[in-house]
């Protein structure tokens, strides 16, 4: 009878041990075994329960058994969620590297350059390209300025507040998340660039404006500072900026840019035009960088007040309206 009930337990013990070794080679397959076959992408949705996860990875051809996935959450998660968002995975993939990586939140990134002095169209073009959001959600977030009004008061859009950098986002971000990034990247540059500058000249809303014209007339490192200083100049003296940059911008928010800037655009009337409205224009023209806005912080100390575009780069500078006629001719007489 006892040597019974001992083969029972043993038969029983083995089945057990079978079992298990049947139940952990399952599992290893189930999570480590198996690769995908094809590069893949699949979309997290927002609230999705776990079920609906799993379910979708299955059918995505990522997770050869959701009852598998499930019993490795459940022991791996240690107090981890399923992340929301675009999941890419390479081919040979694992379903327990697909797991973390889900849990983790590694969502699929991609990287964005906003260029200097470029405007709030051409930046909203960028994103929209990349998709995200379309060209009128980007028109109508210039709107949003009360995301800079605590450092730039009376800002009459989002033009110029745009910082221009290279940005990571996650793929499916809402243009109105991107835009609100970009912004606070400005206000936390800017607030470094007018702390190290001391004391500004102007309004905050004064100096980026100026910024976006430096930044519109020069590449120069060496002459930011200095053209600067000549628009502060003729600011101070009450001389019209004539800047044409700003004429570039009235006939482009206007409609009316053919891509060719003439005399006779000089005479348009528009605030931005500053041929024919005297001081700055009502606000940036660009989104300025840095080294912009450092040079309008801090304009240098000059005498001058004209400078004119040389052919092989760079500008000529003079004090005197004589002098600068000057100078104009010799540059149109080396043209020829």
């Amino acid at each position: 009878m006892a040597s019974g009930r001992r083969r029972a337990a043993a038969a029983a013990g083995l089945a057990l041990a079978l079992g298990a070794l049947g139940a952990g080679l399952w599992l290893g397959h189930a999570l480590w075994g198996f690769r995908t076959s094809r590069p893949s992408e699949v979309w997290v949705a927002e609230g999705a329960a776990a079920r609906e996860i799993l379910s979708e990875l299955e059918a995505a051809g990522l997770v050869p058994s959701p009852r598998a996935a499930r019993l490795y959450l459940r022991a791996a998660s240690r107090g981890r969620s399923l992340h929301y968002g675009c999941y890419r995975f390479a081919a040979g993939a694992r379903p327990v590297e697909i797991l973390e990586a889900i849990l983790d939140g590694r969502v699929a990134m991609f990287e964005v350059t906003v260029v200097e002095g470029s405007d709030a169209a051409a930046i909203g073009a960028t994103f929209a390209a990349r998709g995200v959001g379309t060209d009128e959600d980007w028109r109508r977030l210039q709107s949003r300025v009360e995301w800079v009004e605590e450092a730039v008061g009376n800002a009459p859009s989002l033009e110029g507040f745009l910082f221009p950098d290279t940005y990571r986002f996650a793929v499916g971000i809402a243009a109105e998340r991107a835009a609100r990034h970009l912004a606070e990247r400005f206000v936390t540059v800017w607030r470094e660039e007018a702390a190290a500058a001391g004391p500004l000249w102007g309004s905050p809303l004064e100096v980026v404006t100026l910024a976006s014209l430096v930044e519109a007339e020069t590449a120069l490192e060496t002459e930011r500072a200095l053209i600067a200083g000549v628009f502060v100049n003729r600011l101070r003296r009450g001389m019209a900026l004539q800047c044409d940059p700003t004429v570039v911008f009235a006939l482009k928010r206007r409609g009316e840019w053919q891509g060719r800037l003439l005399r006779a655009h000089w005479q348009v009337d528009d605030p931005y035009n500053t041929y024919r409205s005297r001081g700055l224009p009502p606000g940036p023209i660009n989104s300025p960088g840095r080294a912009a806005l450092r040079a309008a912080c801090a304009p240098a100390a000059t005498p001058h007040l004209y400078f004119v575009a040389r052919p092989e780069g760079g500008h000529a500078f003079s004090t005197t309206l004589a002098e600068h006629n000057r100078a104009v001719a010799r540059l149109r007489a080396a043209r020829r």
